[in-house]
C-alpha cells in the first residue's frame, strides 16, 4: 500500500527516512527505553530549596521603578510553590520539547556539522 499524501512538508517516504535516520542516531533502545528505579527515587528525592537571603532584609539591584526603596525579602513559605521550580530545566509552555523536536534540533545539528566538514574540506584546495 503506497501513501502519497502531504503530511506537513514531508512525504510519507521523506518521513520514513527521517525516522530511520534519527533511530540510527538515537538507537531504537533508547526510544522505548522505561524508566529505571534510580530515575525515579532521584525525582522523588527534589527538595526545595532554601532561600539566600534572609527574611526581612532589603534586596539590592532589584529597585525597578525610580525613586524606588530596594524591595524586602519574604520568608520562604510566603512565595508560592511555583518560583521554585522557574530555574528547572524544560520547564513552562514555551520550553516543553517533545521527543520529535529532540530528534529534529539533533538532525539539524548533524547536517549543520557535515556542511562546515565539507566547506572546510572544499576551502582547503
Amino acid at each position: 500500500m503506497e501513501v502519497s499524501r502531504d503530511l506537513g512538508y514531508f512525504r510519507h517516504s521523506e518521513s520514513k527516512q527521517v525516522c530511520s535516520r534519527a533511530a540510527s542516531i538515537l538507537g531504537v533502545r533508547h526510544l522505548a527505553s522505561q524508566p529505571t528505579q534510580e530515575k525515579k527515587t532521584s525525582q522523588a528525592k527534589k527538595t526545595v530549596p532554601v532561600s539566600t537571603i534572609p527574611a526581612g532584609s532589603p534586596i539590592k539591584g532589584l529597585a525597578y521603578i525610580k525613586g524606588e526603596s530596594d524591595p524586602i525579602a519574604k520568608a520562604d513559605d510566603e512565595y508560592p510553590s511555583w518560583l521554585w521550580t522557574l530555574l528547572e530545566p524544560n520547564m513552562g509552555v514555551g520550553h516543553a520539547d517533545t521527543p520529535l523536536r529532540a530528534i529534529r534540533r539533533e538532525l539539524n545539528r548533524e547536517n549543520r556539522n557535515n556542511i562546515r566538514k565539507s566547506n572546510f574540506l572544499k576551502a582547503k584546495k
